[in-house]
C-alpha cells in the first residue's frame, strides 16, 4: 500500500525533484518498451512519461506559487503511476547501469539515471543482432516503442521509428540539460577519472547481473555496457567510448563490442 500525500512534496529541494523527477522519467520510460509490457502498464507509463515532462521543469524551477505546487503534486501521481508500471513490466539496462555506477562511485541514483537514458535509448532503438531471451518477445519492437513515446511528449516522432529514437535521445538530453540545468556526463559530476577506469570491469558484469537488466528488450552485452559507461563518464557517443577502451585497453576492448557498433 502507498499513501500519496501531495503535499510532502511540497518542501521537497529542488536539487532532489531533479533527482526523483529524472528516476520517476526513466521508469517510465523503461517500463514502456520492457519485454514484460502489456496494456495496463502501457497505459500507466505512456501517462507518467506525458505528465512528468510536462511538470518536472515547473515543479524544479518555477516560482513559488499555486503553479509550482500544483506540478508538484502532478510529479508525485506520475511517480506513483510510473512505479505501478514498473512493478508489472520491470526496468531494463538503464536502471541495471545505474544502480551499479550509483553505488560504486557514490552517486543519486536520479542523477546517475539521467546520464546513462539518452544512452540507453539510443542503444535499444537500434537493431541488435540478439533482441530478448523472453520468448513472449518474438518481434524487436523498441525503436516504435521510443517513437510512440516521443510522439507522445510531443517530440518529433520522424518519418521512421529510427529517427523518432535519436529525436527522442536528443529531448531527453534537451530537458535534463537546458531545462533542468543537470549534468551530463560522470567526470562533470566530480567523479576520478583513473578510478572509474579501475572498476570498469565490475560496472559491466555487476550491471549485467543486476535483476533489472533481464526486461530490456535488447540483450545487454558485457562489453556494450563497458563501451557506454566509458562514454556517459566523458560526455561522448558510445562509438567514441568504444573507441577510448580500444586505446587504453588494447585488442581485449574490441570483443562483443565492435561487432555491434
Amino acid at each position: 500500500m502507498a499513501i500519496v500525500d501531495p503535499v510532502l512534496a511540497r518542501t521537497q529541494p529542488r536539487r532532489l525533484a531533479q533527482d526523483s523527477g529524472f528516476d520517476a522519467l526513466t521508469h517510465a520510460m523503461e517500463a514502456y518498451v520492457s519485454v514484460y509490457a502489456n496494456d495496463f502498464t502501457d497505459a500507466m507509463a505512456l501517462h507518467a512519461a506525458r505528465l512528468i515532462w510536462d511538470n518536472l521543469e515547473i515543479s524544479v524551477n518555477g516560482d513559488d506559487g499555486e503553479e509550482r505546487t500544483k506540478a508538484k503534486e502532478r510529479m508525485h501521481n506520475a511517480a506513483t503511476m510510473a512505479g505501478m508500471a514498473f512493478g508489472s513490466a520491470f526496468l531494463g539496462m538503464c536502471h541495471g547501469m545505474a544502480h551499479t555506477i550509483g553505488a560504486l562511485c557514490h552517486l543519486a541514483h536520479g542523477r546517475t539515471n539521467s546520464v546513462l537514458l539518452p544512452y540507453v535509448i539510443r542503444y535499444n532503438g537500434s537493431i541488435p543482432m540478439e533482441s530478448t531471451s523472453w520468448p513472449k518477445y518474438n518481434k524487436y519492437v523498441a525503436a516504435e516503442r521510443y517513437q510512440d513515446l516521443a510522439r507522445d511528449l510531443g517530440v518529433d516522432p520522424g518519418s521512421t521509428p529510427e529517427e523518432g529514437v535519436e529525436n527522442l535521445a536528443l529531448a531527453v538530453e534537451e530537458y535534463r540539460d537546458e531545462k533542468l540545468g543537470m549534468n551530463s556526463s560522470f567526470q562533470q559530476l566530480g567523479v576520478d577519472e583513473d578510478y572509474f577506469w579501475s572498476i570498469l570491469d565490475q560496472i559491466g558484469m555487476r550491471a549485467f547481473e543486476d535483476q533489472c537488466t533481464p526486461a530490456n528488450p535488447r540483450v545487454p552485452q558485457i562489453e556494450d555496457m563497458k563501451d557506454i559507461a566509458v562514454a556517459a563518464y566523458y560526455g561522448v557517443r558510445q562509438e567514441e567510448g568504444h573507441r577510448l577502451r580500444v586505446q587504453r585497453e588494447g585488442v581485449g576492448a574490441t570483443e562483443e563490442a565492435s561487432e555491434r557498433l
